[in-house]
């Protein structure tokens, strides 16, 4: 993997950094030990684990173990609550030209491809949160263990302003089937990031087996046992073809993605068009090259880096403010300009919360009216509840 450009730009790496630590596990059932591989970045839960430059070297370093030695099969897992929350974004927003964001999709690619290769079963045995990337490794193991814990399983990505970029538009439709695969990488992302839980994510095909947390992690060991001694790397599978061609199902999801954005976001049609190759005769590295170029495209346009920083300032930075050099003044008084709804509604929260003169000001008289309209009767109902 290339990484002087980080170098480069002056990249300082920040926080607990995610690795994959190996563990050898004797199993009486087979001659050789499973493998158990956590993801992990040594912090508490409220710091999830993310791949970034030194997680990928990490998975690189532990897969060259795995290839090299001797195994009866693999098991991946992660840290308490978490399995992965996918892809570093603080990351991703600063390597914001073309090429670097066509290096950061290959080196996925690449990396879990490498665990797709392993001439062993291997398990995901997802514990915890599972989002984006941590998604697409799973998709590249044989077979998938999900605890009934599980809140939050996802492909964000559409709603960032990007496309899963490390195989989820390839791997998710030939696993669970066109519609499934709309719903879950488009229709799901551009509905203000509906997840799916343990239970819901079984149901529909992403996990061979939904197991309760107590003995979650024995349990997946166990089933990756089982596979090995039977010689065999995937689990039975039921059939996911849709109930209508594909044409059909693709131009009506394009219809209902019209209806809710009206073409004002590329990449959740891009995410339809990738999802459209991968049910069509694409090869999976054709279907890699293509996510390539999507990432290419999308992550340094402006659309993107905005939807990245706007949801780093929402989850990140404002649930820790940065301390400030200056002592904060009191306000006394308060002042907006524009009458319009969001202004009303600031004036009313305003006056509601700080009990301070305001007033507002704009070239409209009706629309002051109307404000002030607004703003009384939200009082009146106030004061007439005792509020």
């Amino acid at each position: 993997m290339k990484h002087g450009a980080a170098e480069r730009r002056g990249v300082i790496m920040k926080g607990p950094l995610t690795e994959f630590k190996l563990a050898r596990v004797a199993r009486p059932e087979v001659e050789l030990p499973i493998a158990l591989v956590t993801i992990d970045n040594g912090a508490d839960h409220t710091k999830p684990t993310v791949f970034g430059r030194p997680a990928f070297e990490s998975l690189d370093r532990v897969l060259a173990e795995l290839e090299s030695d001797d195994w009866a099969g693999l098991v991946v897992t992660g840290k308490p609550y978490f399995f992965s929350a996918g892809a570093d974004l603080e990351e991703f927003s600063v390597y914001a030209t073309p090429e670097l964001a066509r290096e950061g999709s290959r080196t996925g690619h690449e990396l879990f491809g490498r665990i797709h290769a392993l001439p062993y079963p291997t398990v995901a045995a997802i514990n915890g949160a599972c989002l984006g990337g941590g998604v697409e490794l799973a998709l590249h193991c044989d077979v998938r263990t999900i605890s009934t814990a599980v809140r939050h399983f996802a492909c964000p990505e559409c709603f960032l302003g990007i496309v899963p970029g490390w195989g989820g538009t390839q791997l998710v439709p030939r696993l669970v089937g066109g519609e499934t695969a709309v719903a879950f990488i488009v229709e799901n992302a551009m509905r203000q990031n509906r997840m799916l839980d343990g239970r819901r994510a079984h149901e529909l095909g992403f996990a061979d087996r939904l197991l309760e947390p107590p003995e979650f992690v024995d349990e997946s060991l166990a089933f990756a046992t089982e596979l090995a001694r039977n010689g065999a790397k995937t689990a039975t599978k039921p059939e996911t073809g849709g109930s209508e061609p594909v044409a059909e199902m693709l131009r009506k999801a394009k219809a209902r993605l019209d209806d809710a954005v009206h073409g004002a976001a590329a990449a959740p049609y891009r995410a339809l068009d990738l999802i459209e190759g991968a049910l069509s005769d694409w090869s999976l590295d054709d279907g890699y090259r293509a996510e390539e170029d999507a990432i290419a495209e999308l992550l340094p346009s402006r659309q993107a880096q905005a939807s990245l920083y706007a949801f780093d300032l929402v989850e990140r930075r404002a649930k820790k403010l940065p301390a400030l050099a200056a002592e904060p003044r009191s306000v006394g008084r308060i002042g907006i300009v524009g009458a319009g709804l969001m202004a009303t509604q600031l004036a009313a929260l305003f006056l509601r919360r700080l009990e301070l003169p305001l007033v507002i000001t704009d070239v409209d008289e009706q629309a002051l009216g109307r404000a002030r309209e607004a703003i009384d009767a939200e009082l009146d109902g106030l004061l007439a509840k005792g509020s």
